[in-house]
């Protein structure tokens, strides 16, 4: 649960050990305006732990980001938070182990691209029920084991993260498996100088020997796995600049680690001629902010307006897709591409924003003085939503794409 009051307080307090708001809002790098609705308690929903880490960073001992995510809520370890915490663990990580400047974190994408790679090889053998195991040795080879044993540390140490967690959900049980302590040096390089062991290290799969599925029912965990990797995706991308952003974007375009779907059909890779465009990404919209407040604002994501057939790209920004209403359009967790308007033609889809709340993302129709939003999804629990002219209705955008991370 958010706690507002402490939480205005806390900023409050930090506020207080600086000259101005102003300074308080260039040390920390969060706009004035936010930190301004946080102390008068206007934002019913928490910043994200990524802004958490910048304001404890900037509290002068005020405060600590376990505090701050405690008052926040995020103590629930909802997934946004589990998954952050682990992305934190693996740069410090880097740090202790390789003794790795920040701005050398090259393990860290490393994982995280191969991690990618594994879940989606985890997801077909769940899907088509394969019998083929995985092991280590499909992302490394034997001979470089050693050589490349701070990339392959990291993996592993993102792989039994992953496994922890779903041990945790009681979707997998362990049958003869040991973690292990990577921040224990001794632990460390007896598990990364087995060359033996680390030949035969299998990965969880629908048909590994020592981690059974212990829920028959895959759904759950199709979408616990596409959840996980996304919210990785986005904190690593939350930590990077524009131009690095750029660069990987092309590289995981060109391996085909991502999905980038509209009405155009992509091409199979990108040029290096191509000019990008750093598009903001959003996690929710709400009412009183015409501008596009900061505190919603995630990060940026480029496209590619020659290939998308954008434009204006200014004119567009993305939305980050919380829930399954839309999931035949696009999955929970993806990011859909919206082009600033207020009017749509009935049957698409748009950002609809009703009686003040937060934005949701529907397909339109008016019929008359009615307005109906509908859902597209699998799930049948989702109702159609008809408001008559007495509830306020603005459209803020029309659905124009979408950006999928291991599609």
């Amino acid at each position: 649960m958010f706690e507002k009051n402490k939480f205005a307080q806390i900023i409050k307090n930090i506020k207080e050990t600086y000259n101005s708001q102003e300074d308080f809002s260039k040390k920390s790098g969060i706009g004035r305006t936010y930190l301004s609705q946080y102390m008068n308690m206007k934002l019913d929903k928490p910043p994200m732990p990524k802004m958490l880490e910048k304001l404890s960073d900037a509290s002068n001992g005020v405060t600590t980001y376990k505090e701050l995510m405690d008052i926040c809520g995020y103590s629930k370890k909802n997934m946004e938070s589990i998954v952050y915490e682990i992305y934190k663990q693996l740069k410090e990580l880097v740090q202790s182990i390789f003794k790795e400047e920040p701005k050398d974190f090259f393990e860290v994408g490393t994982s995280i691209d191969n991690f990618e790679t594994y879940s989606s090889d985890l997801l077909r053998t769940l899907e088509k029920k394969e019998t083929t195991q995985i092991f280590l040795t499909n992302y490394y080879r034997k001979e470089f084991f050693l050589e490349d044993c701070n990339y392959v540390a990291t993996f592993l140490f993102l792989y039994e993260s992953f496994i922890k967690c779903l041990e945790k959900e009681l979707y997998i049980s362990l049958k003869d498996y040991k973690y292990t302590d990577w921040f224990n040096n001794n632990d460390f390089y007896e598990r990364i100088t087995d060359i033996q062991h680390l030949e035969n290290f299998e990965f969880l799969s629908y048909n590994s020997k020592n981690i059974i599925f212990i829920n028959e029912n895959l759904k759950d965990i199709f979408q616990y796995i596409n959840n996980f990797t996304t919210c990785l995706n986005l904190a690593y991308l939350s930590d990077v600049d524009s131009s690095t952003l750029t660069e990987i974007f092309k590289k995981k375009i060109q391996n085909n680690n991502i999905g980038y779907n509209n009405e155009i059909s992509p091409k199979d890779n990108i040029t290096d001629n191509k000019q990008f465009y750093m598009t903001p990404v959003y996690g929710r919209i709400s009412a009183g902010q015409p501008n596009w407040a900061e505190e919603c604002l995630e990060g940026y994501l480029p496209i590619d307006p020659n290939l998308m057939g954008i434009i204006a790209p200014e004119e567009h920004f993305f939305l980050r897709v919380n829930g399954e209403s839309m999931n035949k359009v696009i999955r929970n967790g993806a990011y859909a591409l919206i082009h600033k308007q207020d009017i749509v033609e009935n049957g698409e889809i748009a950002v609809v924003l009703v009686n003040g709340d937060e934005a949701t993302l529907k397909k339109f129709s008016k019929q008359g003085d009615l307005v109906i939003l509908e859902p597209m999804s699998d799930d049948t629990s989702f109702q159609v939503q008809v408001y008559n002219k007495t509830t306020p209705i603005n459209i803020l955008g029309k659905y124009v794409g979408k950006f999928e991370i291991n599609k």
